[in-house]
């Protein structure tokens, strides 16, 4: 019996609380707060504010709006920086109750959609935000939110769009927004987390402390946080744009500190599929990169103090500066790599746009450079020089790609080409690739020298000068050369121990070798009319392919 009244007794206190908590929710009229609470937040924010209809919820303590929107900095939009969907306003119940005072303790937006903007000087349209106040000095500062300074401030479930002016391409949209702030204030620094889905999949996490924040310029507020990206497409998240001709997924995990004026970055990127040249194709082998970067956040200039990239066993240090003006960011870097394993780096060399002969492939031997990389991002010049020792191009005949005078001088490289040494300055532009001060010997045939181009459609133009070899194959090359009958043998002859003009056309995939013949015999022919004919028999595989 006595648990029996307990329960009843129980049963009718919770009834009383149920209806108290409804009558109080029905008489009290949140709604004749809200302009009070819009000009608070203004006023904290320094951006006109609207609310929707307010109500009460005695159970959860906060003042709920049905709707919220936030206005951009004019200078970049009239549309709203932020609206959401509800906005969940935590306040001190028993102040609200019984004294008709409002003590905002926390807020919560649901749903909210956020337009990030950042104009071609770099700055962005949050900037402004809750920055210093224009009000009259003497007009006093709102008693519901000193310095908007809450127990917890959160974002749930939001959508955020980044836009990079002029809006010459699709906005960059981040779903699935998720930010908590603790004992946010202005005032002081406060922990923080974001996540969230970035476009063409992959997730965003941020975990770190903020503030306290910069009333003239809130991007340049202090900053410490830890960074993760997983699974990130560098086209479809927007770090890199379009035009570059780069592509890849990321995965980075990095530690970011900013004193507000200068932010400096240190972390690994891991990338796969990676594709550095517009006519590029994805890497097969994935690219590590351990860096450490300094950026003048007012200035958007910063230097690369070092960075070493790893493809395989290969290692390439890169270091250097870059300036961001006008939304165009300029680079001037440097790239060196010393005896690095060509078999670590033939998968990565076709992100590079570097296409081989078909059916061929590099085996073995190492490739050294020390490059310059300068101009804009998305179109950048890179030169220097360029070594390679003791590779063979394997699938690939070199003697029989020059048959037109394989039949004079019995040159054979058999199926596979071996380069002893190959050394070149070159030059990339957004054109294609100049080659210069080419140097390379080729077991079983020779030396050669010269310069060419290939463009960016990979069509081949090259001038070298051949000389074979004083022994095997090249020394009866020489000798076949200087049995040419007369004047020709003896200008032949010396043609072919001084070298043997050569033209290379067509594509790398197919590359075409064209002895020059009118450079070989000079004028002799116009002096030696006669010698022509037997000229024309001993050389008949010269003039036709």
């Amino acid at each position: 019996m006595r648990s029996q009244r307990l329960w009843i007794i129980g049963s009718a206190i919770i009834c009383v609380l149920v209806i108290g908590i409804l009558l109080v929710e029905h008489f009290l009229d949140a709604d004749t707060y809200r302009p009070r609470i819009q000009a608070a937040l203004s006023t904290s924010l320094r951006r006109p504010v609207q609310l929707g209809h307010l109500s009460f919820s005695l159970l959860s303590g906060n003042l709920v709006a049905e709707s919220a929107s936030i206005a951009d900095d004019p200078a970049f939009s009239p549309q709203p920086f932020l609206t959401a969907k509800g906005i969940h306003i935590g306040v001190q119940t028993g102040a609200l109750l019984f004294h008709r005072e409002i003590h905002i303790t926390g807020l919560t937006m649901d749903e909210p959609t956020i337009a990030l903007v950042r104009n071609q000087s770099g700055v962005w349209n949050y900037s402004s935000l809750g920055g210093e106040s224009k009000r009259n000095p003497s007009e006093p500062e709102s008693d519901l939110l000193p310095n908007l300074s809450v127990a917890h401030m959160d974002i749930k479930d939001g959508t955020l769009s980044i836009t990079t002016l002029p809006a010459d391409s699709k906005p960059r949209v981040y779903t699935d927004l998720n930010i908590s702030a603790q004992k946010f204030s202005f005032a002081s620094a406060f922990p923080f987390t974001v996540s969230a889905k970035l476009p063409g999949g992959g997730t965003l996490d941020i975990t770190g402390n903020a503030g306290p924040i910069d009333r003239r310029d809130t991007s340049l507020s202090p900053l410490s946080a830890q960074v993760t990206l997983k699974h990130a497409d560098l086209l479809e998240a927007g770090f890199v744009e379009a035009s570059q001709g780069i592509s890849g997924v990321a995965d980075l995990d990095a530690k970011i500190v900013s004193n507000g004026s200068t932010a400096s970055v240190d972390g690994k990127l891991h990338l796969t599929s990676l594709k550095l040249a517009r006519n590029g194709a994805p890497s097969s082998r994935p690219v590590d990169v351990q860096f450490s970067a300094e950026q003048n956040l007012q200035a958007l200039s910063g230097k690369v103090s070092s960075a070493k990239l790893q493809i395989g066993h290969a290692a390439l240090d890169l270091a250097g500066t870059y300036t961001t003006r006008d939304n165009r960011t300029s680079t001037d870097m440097r790239v060196t790599g010393q005896s690095m394993p060509i078999d670590d780096l033939v998968a990565f060399l076709p992100s590079l746009g570097v296409q081989l002969p078909a059916g061929s492939r590099l085996q073995g031997g190492t490739l050294s450079t020390s490059l310059n990389v300068t101009g804009p991002v998305n179109a950048p010049v890179i030169s220097g020089p360029v070594r390679v020792s003791n590779t063979q191009l394997a699938g690939f005949d070199l003697g029989s790609k020059l048959a037109r005078f394989q039949s004079l001088t019995g040159a054979k490289t058999g199926p596979n080409t071996t380069i002893q040494n190959l050394s070149a300055d070159i030059r990339r532009a957004s054109d294609g690739t100049r080659t210069d001060n080419i140097s390379a010997v080729v077991s079983g045939l020779g030396s050669a020298s010269g310069s060419g181009f290939i463009s960016d459609a990979g069509a081949l133009n090259y001038h070298l000068l051949v000389k074979l070899d004083s022994t095997g194959a090249g020394g009866i090359a020489n000798q076949a050369l200087s049995m040419l009958p007369g004047a020709l043998g003896s200008v032949a002859g010396s043609t072919g121990k001084n070298g043997i003009p050569l033209t290379i056309s067509g594509t790398t995939a197919n590359p075409i070798f064209t002895p020059d013949v009118d450079k070989m015999i000079g004028g002799a022919v116009q002096k030696n009319t006669q010698q022509t004919k037997p000229l024309d028999k001993v050389l008949g595989g010269l003039c036709r392919s």
